[in-house]
């Protein structure tokens, strides 16, 4: 409409397995964060912020949806991702954005789009039903066996591998990432075509700090002689909940002594991974700050989920644990509130409808009533705003069962069928050392939150379904093993025209050639 202000920009740098306990903004003091401090302290940090899935492909699915992974449907690394679901990336390419994508996103299926009009990189997981692993074949306790295990070993000997490293090869997919998404930038500031004026949305999203954790000298070395607390691993619980016990199994940590060597080189070589995250960052907002597109983007940062690193004992992600799911989110940018803290917990489901607002943009019933999540727009502004319960889902490999957690303020109850609840205080016991489920002081408020959770959860009505996907996968896996391979993996088309004519020439009025 002629006289609206124009939406933003927005720039979106995703990472992989960052946990929130591993930036400067949310309180540690050893890693080197100061670009990511620099950007949380020109604009807003989401303290409580949740991954709704302590795993990659159902996570981002979530995040690009607006719902949880069970409602896409897609609950682990090799469920489809079905192209008919609305992204933020549909929503904004809707309201006039060109949409674009740099890096990994993990879709699952035949669309490698999802809404977005370019792709810069291809990704660097399968895209097809490979990594369908049913719970059916992996017993109870539940473990990797056979072909599941690359080369016979366990998923815990990764550990052994953290380290310096000449190169990597996460470090060979983030630098082409960073690469496409300077000269994207550079193409949208210097563009003189008919579409110049309309406003982007770019996700760049690299692989790292996900494990194995492993950097080149010039990060790993910023550690040498700096502190790196480790967890206190005495504290773990003699008797582990079930849900702790299987995802240790899965990894094959109960079945190794993890040295406190293995959990320092771990740390450190993730540290220097965030180091690395933490230059790019610096690298695009200076770069967006010298095309002078400051003043019109807004820049949001966040990750899938996080990494436990040795915390309770457990170590990479699949879990429910607070290291596993919370994760940073910071926006700064245009319209966005400066040095702003919001504690009232949010999810990555809410993206969706928050970039549905900041593009202006209204949606039809039958994609805003489907929302899981809420818009952050008031959060954003400065503003303080009810928010509903978070909920988080874990429905993949590492557990044989469905499971599923509410936080409602700072109390988080876990619940499986068939196994003793969780109740957590995270205000009193941000540690989640105490399970308050049974203490008579917490006895309302347990019950409350576990009727509540009973309306929206049929747990076994989940399991139903659950089953029978894990099983149409792997049945159509061994199908597709067989006879000619057709490539679901996205392979990007040049990035950009080069001059091949006289009507080619885009760029040199802006010289004055």
């Amino acid at each position: 409409m002629t006289g609206q202000p124009q939406p933003p920009n927005v720039l979106i740098v995703m990472v992989d397995q960052l946990t929130a306990f591993g930036l400067g903004a949310y309180g540690n003091d050893e890693v080197l964060t100061p670009h990511l401090d620099a950007l949380a302290e020109r604009g807003v940090v989401f303290e409580n912020a949740y991954a709704n899935s302590p795993l990659c492909v159902p996570s981002r699915a979530s995040m690009m949806t607006g719902r949880l992974p069970s409602a896409v449907p897609c609950n682990d690394n090799a469920e489809e991702f079905p192209a008919s679901v609305p992204t933020f990336a549909h929503t904004l390419r809707r309201a006039g954005y060109r949409t674009i994508l740099a890096g990994k996103m993990h879709f699952v299926g035949p669309d490698q789009l999802h809404g977005f009009e370019e792709r810069l990189t291809t990704d660097i997981f399968p895209a097809d039903l490979t990594w369908t692993r049913p719970w059916e074949s992996l017993g109870d306790p539940p473990r990797l066996s056979g072909r599941q295990r690359s080369g016979g070993r366990e998923y815990v000997d990764i550990l052994n591998r953290s380290g310096p490293q000449p190169w990597t090869y996460q470090m060979h997919y983030d630098e082409e990432v960073r690469f496409r998404t300077l000269q994207r930038l550079r193409e949208l500031a210097l563009d003189t075509g008919p579409r110049r004026t309309e406003p982007w949305l770019l996700v760049t999203s690299m692989t790292q700090p996900h494990d194995p954790y492993a950097a080149p000298a010039e990060y790993w070395d910023r550690y040498e002689g700096r502190p790196i607390r480790l967890p206190d691993r005495s504290a773990a619980a003699p008797e582990r909940h079930p849900l702790d016990a299987w995802v240790n199994a899965f990894h094959g940590v109960d079945r190794h002594d993890v040295t406190e060597e293995q959990v320092y080189l771990a740390r450190r070589g993730y540290y220097a991974m965030i180091s690395y995250v933490d230059d790019v960052v610096g690298r695009l907002v200076a770069e967006v700050d010298r095309l002078r597109l400051a003043d019109d983007t807004v820049v949001l940062f966040t990750s899938d989920h996080g990494d436990q690193l040795g915390e309770h004992d457990m170590f990479f992600k699949r879990t429910l644990r607070e290291w596993s799911v919370r994760i940073p989110l910071l926006a700064a940018g245009p319209g966005v509130a400066a040095r702003h803290r919001v504690t009232t917990p949010v999810s990555l489901a809410d993206l969706h409808p928050t970039l549905a607002d900041l593009a202006g943009t209204a949606l039809p019933d039958c994609v805003a009533t489907r929302f899981d999540g809420a818009s952050l727009a008031p959060q954003l502004a400065g503003r303080d705003a009810e928010h509903p319960d978070v909920i988080l889902e874990n429905y993949a490999e590492g557990t044989i069962a469905p499971v599923r957690a509410v936080i409602r303020g700072r109390t988080k109850l876990v619940r499986a069928p068939g196994l003793p609840d969780q109740l957590y205080d995270l205000g009193a016991d941000p540690a989640e050392e105490r399970n308050v489920v049974d203490d008579a002081a917490y006895a309302d408020v347990s019950e409350r939150m576990r009727t509540d959770l009973s309306k929206t959860w049929d747990a076994e009505e989940a399991r139903r379904t659950i089953v029978t996907s894990q099983q149409v996968r792997a049945f159509l896996g061994e199908a597709m093993a067989h006879g000619r391979h057709h490539a679901w993996d996205h392979q990007p088309e040049p990035a950009r025209q080069w001059i091949r004519s006289a009507d080619d020439d885009p760029w040199d009025p802006l010289f004055g050639f």
